[in-house]
């Protein structure tokens, strides 16, 4: 029961320099577009060749419970020969996100996120005679997400977060245009 108190105590305590200041994060996680749901080929990751979502964010305060996000990250699709000409593609977003905390203060908070971002897409091609040819195009998205954040220590914390990403890119790449979907990670961060 003693436990239990503290536990919940720390939780919920508030943490009031915690928005003052600037943290990095590294983030993994799954990232899912609509379109590669109907491929033979694809299946959450691991056979179907799809890596995790990996991402790096720096998030700053603006003002009161509204801060800045920005963040860049790295998706891959492998193994496509069969279906594609295309050996493997790559998604890299570069994003900005303003994060808004809807309980600010608290070592246990909640936040809803809004943005967009480049999201710059390389395909790597195999010839018939082996050599690789790189495609690279630009695609536009924006963002809409939630998530909540636990401080652990005054350095530290963890939080976990989900987004819908609307992605398309005016080129095909990997024969599909529209890399729409929703993402979600979990995240570990440090505080400056």
């Amino acid at each position: 029961m003693l436990f239990l108190f503290i536990f919940t105590h720390r939780v919920y305590s508030q943490d009031p320099d915690r928005y003052k200041r600037i943290s990095l994060a590294f983030e993994i996680g799954n990232w899912q577009p609509h379109s590669l749901n109907d491929e033979p080929r694809f299946d959450t990751f691991g056979a179907a060749g799809a890596t995790p979502f990996y991402g790096f964010a720096l998030s700053t305060p603006l003002a009161g419970e509204l801060g800045v996000r920005f963040s860049l990250g790295y998706w891959s699709l492998r193994d496509l020969e069969e279906t594609e000409t295309v050996h493997s593609l790559t998604l890299h977003p570069l994003c900005v996100d303003l994060k808004y905390w809807l309980v600010p203060d608290y070592k246990l908070s909640a936040y809803v996120m809004y943005g967009g971002g480049v999201y710059w897409g390389i395909e790597n091609e195999t010839t018939p005679f082996g050599a690789r040819l790189r495609k690279a195009r630009a695609g536009w998205g924006a963002s809409l997400g939630a998530g909540f954040d636990l401080v652990i220590t005054g350095k530290l914390g963890l939080g976990m977060s989900f987004q819908y990403h609307l992605v398309h890119f005016k080129e095909a790449l990997g024969g599909v245009e529209d890399f729409s979907g929703p993402k979600i990670t979990i995240t570990a961060f440090y505080f400056l």
